[in-house]
């Protein structure tokens, strides 16, 4: 059975979307932390209107 953990980050401020890949710094967030293994999972705007992603890895056995 995979167990899993489990990060809460904050993205940077929100920038207009672009087609050129890993253009903005919350793009950039995302790419880094998927490189270590981690997938988001889900998202929720924050009061200050910027954005908290869940991020989930299987854990290390």
């Amino acid at each position: 059975m995979t167990t899993w953990e489990y990060l809460i980050v904050e993205l940077p401020s929100l920038e207009a979307a672009t087609h050129a890949p890993g253009a903005s710094a919350a793009v950039q967030a995302l790419n880094s932390e998927g490189e270590q293994g981690w997938e988001a999972v889900g998202l929720t705007p924050l009061t200050d209107g910027r954005i908290a992603v869940l991020l989930k890895k299987p854990r290390a056995q």
